[in-house]
């Protein structure tokens, strides 16, 4: 009988043994085995999933770009459809992970008032491996990705001043390189404008969607000589941009200068011992590269002449002054003082950048240095108003909020004062931060002149994507 029991209960475990080994095997075959094969088709997924897409927002971000190039708002976007293809085949190695069928689709499109896009999409046939057991050969990997670019209007503004043509000419390669960073944008949406500056600024050429003629065949006439009237010229950039009155777009002011500012506008006062007449005189009190004068206030000729804003104040409201008849030099006598607000509404006082000396109710021009250093804080106190968005008198106090302000300096320059006009993130503490921030690039020779105007138009380009 114990015989017969142990014979049965031997039975019994091979029968569960055989149970055991059989659950095993259809565990490995229905769960183990695909749940390993899913693990691994998916990583292969993941991972071109991840390729595909960085690739698909390079190419949107590129296609965004290529949408300054072209004559028409129809090449723009065709060069950036073609330009966002080109950049994903080129970023997405053929056959990756064994795939294929890549297919590619970008389109660019205006979404709404002064607002661009490119979108990117793109799929590719992945084969699998472990789920071919369940009849699913391959799938179908997708990603979609979209850039867009706001348009720029661009206010250059370009010191012409004397110091440029001597001893070394940084002219002729000022131009090249101001040349090369316009034809980075986009006729027929971007807007671009010009204002050189020396004694006096002007306004070259004024904002346009067609302004690749107008500004580089200006920019070509350019001759360097004369002040630094740095103050002025920022006021007029900005007026320029308030006038245009696109707010939903990107308003940048981009500064030259090779100098210190050494020039500012203003209605001076005159000494009747020395003036027939008592009235103000309205001009531009400079030092520097030409006597120490007083000079007209808009330079206006065209094309530009080589001394088109070197002319001494004339007419009968200054007639009988020493500085008109006898010569230049005789201003610092024949002028009272510099009136504490010039001409723009800049003061000459109020960010305390550089330290002045008065002379009656208003500022001594007795010596170069006060000059200069009240011709500074103007142009210190324009950069901060202009960043601030403050209200234009000459056009019903309109104003325009967060422009931003890109300098560049070559050679001898005031590296601070040109950040604080930019408002550069690398100037801390900044006593005149406001509004948005710029970016100050130094070119320490000529040479160096075109990768920093490739700099700024790179950060423009972009800040509106």
């Amino acid at each position: 009988m114990s015989v017969l029991c142990s014979e049965a209960r031997r039975g019994r475990a091979l029968q569960e043994k055989g149970y055991i080994m059989l659950l095993g095997a259809t565990m490995m075959l229905f769960i183990v085995v695909p749940a390993a094969g899913l693990a691994i088709d998916a990583g292969m997924m993941y991972l071109v999933q991840s390729v595909l897409s960085a690739a698909s927002d390079g190419a949107a971000l590129a296609g965004a770009r290529a949408l300054s190039r072209g004559s028409d708002d129809a090449s723009q976007r065709t060069n950036a459809e073609n330009t966002a293809n080109a950049y994903l085949h080129a970023n997405f190695p053929t056959g990756y992970m064994w795939s294929s069928n890549l297919s590619v689709t970008s389109v660019a499109a205006t979404d709404a008032q002064n607002l661009r896009s490119v979108t990117t999409s793109a799929s590719v046939d992945l084969p699998l491996i472990f789920l071919r057991f369940f009849r699913v050969d391959t799938t179908t990997v997708t990603t979609s990705s979209k850039a867009t670019r706001r348009d720029a209007n661009i206010m250059i503004i370009m010191d012409r001043s004397g110091s440029l043509a001597t001893p070394v000419d940084s002219c002729t390669p000022l131009k090249a390189a101001a040349i090369n960073f316009v034809d980075k944008f986009a006729e027929g949406r971007d807007n671009m404008g010009l204002i050189t500056f020396a004694t006096s600024s002007r306004v070259d050429s004024p904002m346009s969607t067609t302004f690749k003629n107008s500004v580089e065949s200006t920019l070509r006439l350019v001759t360097c000589t004369g002040a630094t009237s740095s103050a002025q010229a920022l006021w007029q950039g900005y007026q320029q941009l308030v006038a245009l009155n696109q707010a939903g777009a990107l308003n940048v002011i981009v500064f030259f200068t090779d100098g210190w500012p050494t020039a500012v506008t203003e209605s001076f006062p005159v000494n009747t011992t020395y003036c027939t007449s008592s009235s103000a005189k309205l001009g531009v009190l400079t030092f520097g590269s030409s006597p120490q004068g007083l000079y007209q206030k808009d330079a206006n000729a065209q094309p530009l002449p080589a001394n088109d804003d070197v002319n001494v104040l004339s007419g009968s409201s200054v007639s009988g002054c020493r500085f008109v008849t006898k010569g230049v030099t005789y201003v610092t006598s024949d002028v009272k003082w510099a009136p504490t607000t010039d001409y723009f509404g800049n003061s000459l006082t109020a960010t305390g950048y550089k330290s002045v000396t008065t002379s009656g109710s208003g500022l001594s021009i007795s010596n170069a240095t006060n000059i200069q250093n009240f011709s500074t804080n103007a142009a210190d106190h324009a950069g901060l108003r202009v960043r601030r968005g403050d209200p234009d008198p000459t056009q019903g106090n309109k104003s325009l909020l967060n422009v931003v302000i890109f300098t560049i300096g070559l050679g001898s320059v005031d590296d601070v004062l040109l950040k604080r006009i930019a408002n550069d993130p690398t100037l801390t503490p900044n006593p005149v931060a406001a509004g948005k921030q710029g970016r100050y690039e130094y070119a320490g020779n000529a040479t160096a002149l075109n990768d920093a105007f490739t700099r700024v138009a790179s950060e423009v380009l972009r800040l509106a994507q």
